[in-house]
């Protein structure tokens, strides 16, 4: 989920908070109070004889005086205690915007790191607190780093998981489901490692295949490199090569056995692209580009024969083709996991994390999404707008917007680098730009939010949010039911 640049910066920001509103209060004169008994007094000097009539006058005037003193004294509690982030203002705007975007339909998504899967007990408390704060669905992290936090026969059990028996997925859709939240699983895909030391596991596909390994254009395994050679190079980790055909496949035999074996509703892939542009020269991506195009891509840059044969711009048209080719093999992935969840339960939807910058993303990390959400190949988008800026998540989400409409992405929203109130804040302003969900990241057991939660669900979150996906839907289909069906970066 990490991204580099200014996405994940720590940014003062300028704050675009709503003004503090303190309801009126009511003061009263002497003058005015004067009045009120002088007249009571008259009221009674009918003749030197109480009336019934002014003892009735008396008695509202008096029951009057005492309303009015009660909302002196609460309305300054009420205003005192209304400040900060849930004032006046901040409310009336909640409500402005609550007519502006409908509420019931309102995705409100978790990022949950995969840490929280070791015991029922986290579990619990989770689905504890996301129900409490209003989200409607989790997005659980299931593959971390070519590891399964369920029980799988393609990769290796997550060492974080000790209990044999205990099934975290099952348990956790089951119990999910019954409070009405929806559950999709959280993939991290082309990542499979970034730990300083080899995997312990013979059965990590980072060690069963060696030759997936993404590979730089200096014959380097991704996998060779130091941990300092890595964060040098400014990239996550160990990614395997998106252009060789076998690794794509097995990406999708992962997917499909989690669609058949778990009641989920959502598949939703991360770190699907390139780590950047100076991999891909991996034996099986080479030959894949030459039976195309019978060009080796090690030859375009810096080969006298290529420019001698094609001239400068023959060449530079060839390394366009090179760019574009390593699209369409992220591309191929993503169209083909579409396809097989129509096959399998065309209920599930298909989202992905990506990169805000639509730019960066395809020039960067061949990650074209805008193309994704045009063509139908993933139901939703959640670009990563993590800056703490306000005013530069908002000049984000107008981009995007302008680029793919309001209806396919729902931003994600940092939680672990501002105040509560300005979480809260970037909700309020990008629904009254008509955006229609958020995704918060994340929840992390080993460091509680608590106070972001409570915020949100006392202010923008405070309107109840059905489940996202329609009620109408059917939770199962004519594809064999698994056998553990319903029951973290």
């Amino acid at each position: 989920m990490r991204i580099k640049g200014n996405s994940r910066r720590r940014d003062s920001g300028d704050a675009t908070g709503l003004a503090s509103f303190s309801p009126p209060r009511f003061r009263f004169t002497e003058e005015f109070k004067t009045t009120l008994i002088d007249r009571n007094k008259i009221a009674f000097k009918a003749d030197g004889q109480a009336t019934v009539l002014g003892l009735f006058v008396y008695a509202v005037q008096i029951v009057a005086l005492i309303i009015a003193l009660t909302c002196l004294l609460f309305g300054g509690v009420f205003a005192a205690r209304s400040g900060g982030s849930s004032s006046g203002a901040d409310r009336r705007a909640e409500f402005r915007a609550l007519s502006a975007v409908d509420q019931g339909t309102e995705l409100r998504a978790l990022w949950v790191l995969r840490n929280t899967l070791v015991s029922r007990g986290e579990i619990d408390r989770m689905l504890h607190q996301a129900r409490e704060a209003g989200f409607n669905i989790l997005f659980v992290q299931v593959r971390g780093r070519g590891d399964a936090f369920y029980k799988s026969s393609i990769e290796p059990r997550a060492e974080l998981l000790t209990n044999e028996g205990f099934d975290p997925l099952a348990y956790l859709i089951s119990q999910a489901h019954g409070s009405g939240l929806e559950v999709h699983l959280w993939l991290n895909t082309f990542l499979v490692w970034s730990a300083p030391w080899k995997p312990a596991n013979s059965g990590h596909v980072m060690i069963s295949h060696p030759d997936w390994v993404a590979m730089r254009a200096d014959k380097k395994s991704l996998s060779e490199l130091s941990r300092e050679e890595i964060e040098s190079l400014g990239i996550e980790g160990v990614f395997l090569a998106p252009g060789n055909p076998e690794v794509r496949e097995y990406l999708r035999s992962i997917v499909r056995e989690l669609v058949q074996n778990y009641d989920a509703d959502g598949i939703h892939l991360d770190y699907i692209r390139y780590p950047d542009m100076t991999v891909g020269y991996d034996d099986a991506t080479r030959t894949e580009f030459m039976r195309r195009y019978g060009v080796d891509p090690e030859q375009i840059e810096g080969d006298r024969g290529v420019a001698a044969l094609l001239g400068e711009k023959g060449r530079r048209d060839l390394g366009i083709l090179w760019e574009k080719w390593r699209v369409s093999s992220v591309d191929a992935l993503v169209d083909s996991v579409h396809g097989d969840l129509k096959a399998l339960k065309p209920r599930v939807k298909l989202s992905a994390a990506v990169i805000a910058d639509s730019r960066s993303a395809i020039g960067k990390h061949a990650q074209d999404w805008p193309a994704w959400i045009k063509r139908g190949a993933i139901d939703f988008a959640v670009p990563m707008c993590y800056s703490a800026s306000t005013r530069f998540v908002v000049n984000q989400v107008g981009g995007i917007k302008s680029l793919v409409g309001e209806d396919k992405f729902y931003p994600g929203i940092a939680i672990y680098n501002q105040s509560p109130g300005r979480v809260a804040e970037k909700v309020r302003v990008l629904r009254n730009m008509g955006i229609k969900g958020f995704s918060m990241f994340c929840y992390d057991p080993e460091r509680p939010r608590s106070t972001v939660f409570r915020e949100l669900s006392r202010t923008v979150f405070m309107t109840p949010s059905r489940p996202w996906m329609d009620d109408d839907q059917p939770r199962g289909n004519d594809a064999p039911r698994g056998q553990h069906g319903r029951a973290d970066n």
